[in-house]
C-alpha cells in the first residue's frame, strides 16, 4: 500500500479575504487607493477571457479580424513591408517597455513581488470560494495526497478591511473539514490582538476560547503564525494558546521568509529595539538589540527574525520578557513548531555566499553530541552579530537541532532548483533529516510555476526514499497530536 502523501503548506483564501488596500506601502503616488482588491478583481472578471465569457467572445472577433487582415496582406508586397515595419516597431517599444520594468534601480524588490502577488491574486479572483481553489489544488497530486490548508488573518495588517473577515474564512474551513476529513488539514490563525480584542468576551465570542475549541474538537488541525503582520512569536497574549498546544501536541507553522504581506501600518516607539535580546556594549554594559529600520517592508525582518522562537522556547530569556521568576515561567521548549519557507532562498544564498564567517559554515554531518561541542548560532555570545549577519538557514538549523520539536518546510524555496543539492545534502544529515517537511506554498508559489512542476521535479531530483522521508514520514509525525495519530 502506499504511503500517503502530505503537502503540508498550501493556501487557498480568497482575494476576498485580502484587505482592500494591500498595496499600501508598496506602491508609490498613493496608488494602492486606485489599485484596490477590488479593483483588481474587477478587472480579472471584466477584461480576461476566463472571467467574462463576452470579453472572451469579443477578443476572438478582434483575432479572427487580425488573421483576415494578414490575410489580405499577403497579395501585394508593400502591404507586406508596411506589416513587418509596423511588427517591428510595436516589438521594439514593448521590449524597451518591459525591460525597463526589470531594472532593480526603478522598481524595489518589494514592488516588483507586490506585482506578482497582484497578478496572482487576480487569477485567483475567477473562483468564488475556498472550495473550488482547494478542488484545483487537488488535481496535481495523486489521490492518496492530503494538504495542510492555512487560513490567513489580516484583519489587523492595517491595510484597510477584506470583504471577507477573517472569522467568515474560518467558518468556510470548517464546514469543507467536514465535507473532507481524509485529505484536508486546516490550521487556524493566531494573532494576539485578536485575543486581546475578544478577552472579555463569553464563550465563543473570545476568540481564544473559540480557537481552543476548534483544536480539541479536532475541526482544525493546529495553528499557524505569521508575525510579520505586527507582532513578536513571544507576545504575552499568545502564551496560554501555546502552553495548551504543547500540552496536546499540536502543531504550529509560522512564517519565517521576507515577503511583501506585512504590517502596514506605522512603527511604534517601542519597536526601536528588540524586546529580550542584548548584547555587550563597550564598557560590558548590557543594552537591547537597535532595529532602526523605518515601516514596512524593511522592519518586517525583525518580527520574522528566527531568534525570536530561540526567545520563545529560551526559559532564561522569556522570564526577563514576562517578568517572572523562572518557576513562574513557562517552560515551551517542546512546543511543536514548523519555521515555514527554511528561512527563504535569499537566506540559502547568503549561506552558500559567505565563506569568512563560522556561524554561516555550521552545516555538517557531524553527531549531534560533537557539533554541541562548538559555538553556533544559538551560543556565539553575541547575539547582535547573529541577527545582522547571520544567515537564517544557519539559525534555523541550530534551532532544529538545539529543541526537539523545531521543523521546517521548503515551501516556496522550492522552485529554485539551484538550491536542490544543499537540500539533499540537509536531508543525508541526521541530526535534522528527520524534521524537514515538504509543503509547496500554492497559490501563491504559482507566480514561479506550475504546482504540479515544482512538487514533480523535487521528486524527480529526490528518488522515491527521501521524498517519503519529507512528504510521508516526518509530516505524519508533526502533525499527530494528543487527539489524533497520523
Amino acid at each position: 500500500m502506499r504511503k500517503p502523501i502530505y503537502n503540508i503548506h498550501t493556501h487557498i483564501f480568497t482575494i476576498d479575504h485580502v484587505p482592500n488596500k494591500f498595496g499600501r506601502r508598496l506602491m508609490p503616488l498613493g496608488l494602492h487607493h486606485l489599485i484596490t482588491m477590488r479593483f483588481v478583481k474587477w478587472y480579472y472578471q471584466t477584461f480576461t477571457s476566463r472571467g467574462n465569457y463576452k470579453f472572451k467572445v469579443f477578443k476572438n472577433r478582434i483575432t479572427a479580424l487580425r488573421y483576415k487582415l494578414l490575410d489580405f496582406m499577403k497579395w501585394t508586397v508593400v502591404l507586406q513591408l508596411i506589416n513587418k515595419l509596423v511588427l517591428f516597431l510595436f516589438r521594439w517599444v514593448f521590449k524597451i517597455l518591459t525591460n525597463f520594468f526589470r531594472v532593480d534601480f526603478v522598481f524595489s524588490k518589494a514592488t516588483r513581488e507586490t506585482v506578482k502577488r497582484f497578478l496572482t491574486l487576480g487569477r485567483y479572483s475567477l473562483y468564488q470560494n475556498q472550495s473550488k481553489i482547494f478542488d484545483l489544488l487537488t488535481k496535481s497530486y495523486d489521490s492518496n495526497t492530503r494538504f495542510v490548508v492555512l487560513s490567513m488573518d489580516m484583519d489587523f495588517m492595517e491595510a484597510g478591511k477584506p470583504t471577507v473577515s477573517y472569522l467568515e474564512q474560518l467558518e468556510e474551513l470548517r464546514i469543507i473539514k467536514q465535507r473532507k476529513k481524509d485529505t484536508f488539514l486546516p490550521f487556524l490563525f493566531l494573532d494576539p490582538r485578536r485575543i486581546e480584542a475578544t478577552q472579555n468576551q463569553l464563550k465563543n465570542q473570545n476568540y481564544k476560547n473559540y480557537a481552543k475549541h476548534l483544536l480539541h474538537t479536532q475541526q482544525f488541525d493546529g495553528i499557524k503564525l505569521y508575525p510579520a503582520l505586527g507582532y513578536y512569536p513571544f507576545d504575552k497574549h499568545l502564551i496560554e494558546m501555546y502552553k495548551f498546544a504543547q500540552e496536546n501536541e499540536i502543531p504550529i507553522i509560522t512564517h519565517c521568509i521576507e515577503g511583501t504581506v506585512f504590517y502596514r501600518g506605522d512603527k511604534k516607539p517601542e519597536w526601536s529595539s528588540h524586546p529580550i535580546l542584548k548584547y555587550n556594549k563597550k564598557g560590558g554594559q548590557l543594552e537591547p538589540i537597535p532595529l532602526p529600520q523605518k515601516n514596512g517592508f524593511q522592519f518586517t525582518t525583525n518580527f520574522t527574525h528566527p531568534l525570536n522562537y530561540h526567545c520563545l522556547m529560551n526559559r532564561e530569556l522569556l522570564k526577563d520578557f514576562l517578568g517572572t521568576s523562572i518557576e513562574n515561567t513557562p517552560d515551551l521548549s517542546k512546543l511543536k513548531i514548523c519555521l515555514a519557507h527554511f528561512g527563504g532562498e535569499e537566506e540559502w544564498k547568503k549561506y552558500m555566499k559567505d565563506g569568512w564567517n563560522t556561524y554561516n559554515k555550521n552545516i555538517n554531518h557531524d553527531s549531534k553530541d560533537a557539533y554541541l561541542r562548538y559555538k553556533n548560532t544559538l551560543t556565539h555570545g553575541n547575539p547582535r552579530t547573529i541577527w545582522w549577519n547571520a544567515s537564517w538557514l544557519s539559525v534555523i538549523y541550530d534551532l532544529m537541532i538545539a529543541y526537539e520539536n523545531v521543523y521546517a518546510d521548503i515551501s516556496f524555496i522550492l522552485h529554485d532548483q539551484d538550491l536542490f543539492p544543499l537540500l539533499r545534502f540537509l536531508l543525508e544529515d541526521e541530526k535534522v533529516r528527520h524534521k524537514i517537511l515538504f509543503g509547496s506554498d500554492y497559490y501563491v508559489v504559482s507566480q514561479k510555476n506550475t504546482e504540479k512542476d515544482l512538487h514533480l521535479n523535487l521528486r524527480g531530483y529526490l528518488g522515491n526514499e527521501l521524498f517519503e522521508l519529507i512528504a510521508s514520514d516526518n509530516p505524519r509525525r508533526f502533525l499527530s497530536t494528543k487527539f489524533k495519530q497520523y
